[in-house]
């Protein structure tokens, strides 16, 4: 027990200092040479974080490298305090393949995800209010291809529910608005057919 503690110990030291000694430069410092990150100074594979900066020294914009791909970038709010506004998540085996997008609230909560599958294809798209999920759809591409549902604010209770194949909604389309009233549609192809 003690040896694997230890060697938990060990592993998390250093984690922690890859964390904490990873190169800080300028994104004017690296340059893009078939699909992979080169420092400027070294010609080498860049490691580390290239930021954008305003002239007041505000953080706009920065992107992580491991070994020359990008893993993750950061667009964040225009303020005082460093909040992120958008996050893109990449690919580590496929450079510039994405792999999620998140956009985060003023605070810090997301309210919306995009993720996509190993080729970097829009496969669903999901939307929070307060931490609740209230929307979600499956997509392949830029096309509706699978079901699209929407909750009430809380998360819970189903407000809407329609399949879509190949962008055109396909089968029974379930509504529940505010007044508790239900509506049913039925679909073919993109044709109401009842």
């Amino acid at each position: 027990m003690t040896k694997f503690r230890n060697l938990l110990i060990l592993i998390m030291l250093f984690t922690f200092n890859e964390l904490i000694s990873q190169e800080i430069i300028g994104m004017k410092e690296v340059y893009i040479d078939n699909n992979l990150v080169y420092k400027n100074e070294t010609d080498k594979l860049f490691t580390g974080i290239a930021q954008s900066k305003r002239k007041n020294g505000h953080l706009v914009y920065e992107e992580e490298y491991k070994n020359g791909i990008i893993l993750s970038s950061n667009l964040y709010y225009n303020g005082q305090e460093i909040r992120v506004s958008n996050k893109t998540i990449y690919n580590s085996e496929k450079p510039l393949v994405l792999s999620k997008e998140i956009k985060y609230n003023l605070d810090g909560q997301i309210f919306e995800r995009t993720t996509y599958n190993d080729d970097g294809i829009k496969i669903l798209v999901e939307q929070f209010k307060n931490e609740k999920l209230t929307y979600s759809c499956q997509y392949f591409g830029k096309k509706k291809n699978g079901l699209e549902l929407g909750y009430a604010e809380d998360g819970e209770k189903l407000k809407y529910r329609c399949e879509f194949i190949n962008g055109k909604k396909n089968g029974i389309e379930y509504c529940l608005k505010d007044d508790g009233t239900e509506t049913k549609k039925e679909y073919k192809n993109g044709k109401k057919i009842k």
